[in-house]
């Protein structure tokens, strides 16, 4: 009997870390989801070649150096390649600034744009040239009044 009782209060003592964790970590998620939508609101496209364009995204600083030359080259007109990782943002989706670099070239955004399970989610936190972010939508050409 006396194992049994030991049985059960290991059982017990499980049971109850995991009603623990699945509550703090639903806690957790309402909060971050909270301060994330407390910050600014933003859309991020780019009209250097006049038309509006979508704006990459990097999800690594390690990309930083080579994402900056490439977007200094596009604002002064030039169709530069790229080597890193290819992720855009639509224009018309907002995104949710939650800083800068400390240079301010780079933003830290956070994007709720579903891209499908195969493609990343509901959710996507990188950096976005700091040039590229506009306190409105874009106003699409059949917008025009």
């Amino acid at each position: 009997m006396r194992k049994q009782t030991k049985k059960i209060v290991i059982i017990g003592i499980g049971v109850f870390i995991m009603l623990l964790f699945i509550v703090g970590a639903s806690s957790y998620y309402k909060y971050y989801q909270k301060d994330v939508r407390s910050h600014p609101e933003m859309y991020c496209y780019q009209t250097f070649y006049g038309p509006i364009n979508p704006v990459m995204i990097i999800e690594d600083l390690d990309y930083k150096k080579e994402y900056v030359k490439f977007y200094d080259r596009v604002s002064q007109g030039q169709n530069p390649i790229f080597k890193f990782p290819l992720k855009t943002i639509p224009p018309r989706y907002p995104v949710y600034v939650m800083g800068y670099t400390k240079d301010s070239l780079l933003a830290d955004i956070v994007s709720y744009y579903n891209r499908g399970v195969s493609y990343g989610g509901s959710y996507t936190r990188g950096w976005v040239y700091a040039k590229t972010l506009h306190e409105n939508p874009p106003q699409m050409p059949h917008e025009s009044h």
